[in-house]
């Protein structure tokens, strides 16, 4: 699989609330630093927090020349609230790319991603609750770790705690083919290991987007 080029870090997100001037005078000019480390910081991804607030993951390099994923709180004050330059959702060996983010729907977040602790890409997630402590198993619960490589997760919750997540997955061979995977809010797979096939169409499916049904 070719991965994509990295091209620009990121060292301060800005977050940018539309509300009355005496909430966003509460913020930093020039926006709020999330994360300041050294090693760079890219594609980060934010959702609100349900409570004016806002959580943001994103991946960032690592001493040992890995990419990781972190995540941060940043409350309606322009406050993080985690731990200094985030929380470390994964940290296994191997790269860790392109984390999409959604609500547990009490204040934390469920964050997936590519991993390629095992040489090739798979989909693994991490559940972090409003605090910013980790809920599942150390370094993310396995979506999907079939054959060949599943790439460019997306994630939407499930409206009871957990989330479904969909990607594209070359399982097949020359064709990709477009896969799903719902996981509850204790981290337990709740379909077919390694998930369930939406498309295996003759051909190439790719870029899958997902929205919740739930009401």
């Amino acid at each position: 699989m070719v991965r994509s080029m990295k091209t620009v870090p990121l060292v301060v997100l800005c977050v940018l609330i539309i509300a009355v001037p005496s909430v966003w005078a509460n913020w930093v000019p020039d926006g709020v630093a999330i994360c300041t480390t050294a090693i760079n910081q890219w594609l980060p991804i934010i959702i609100s927090d349900g409570a004016g607030g806002a959580i943001v993951t994103w991946y960032a390099g690592s001493s040992g020349g890995d990419d990781d994923v972190y995540a941060q709180k940043v409350n309606a004050s322009g406050s993080v609230q985690w731990a200094a330059n985030g929380v470390p959702l994964c940290t296994a060996m191997g790269d860790q790319d392109l984390p999409m983010i959604t609500s547990d729907g009490a204040g934390g977040a469920i964050v997936t991603w590519e991993d390629f602790r095992g040489g090739r890409a798979d989909i693994f997630a991490q559940r972090v609750n409003a605090s910013g402590v980790v809920q599942w198993t150390a370094n993310g619960v396995a979506l999907c770790t079939a054959t060949l490589d599943q790439s460019g997760p997306t994630i939407a919750s499930d409206g009871v705690g957990g989330a479904i997540v969909t990607w594209n997955d070359y399982r097949g061979g020359h064709n990709n083919d477009i896969y799903a995977q719902r996981v509850n809010a204790s981290g337990a797979v709740q379909w077919t290991t390694n998930g369930i096939a939406l498309c295996t169409a003759t051909g190439l499916q790719g870029y899958p987007m997902i929205v919740s049904d739930s009401a």
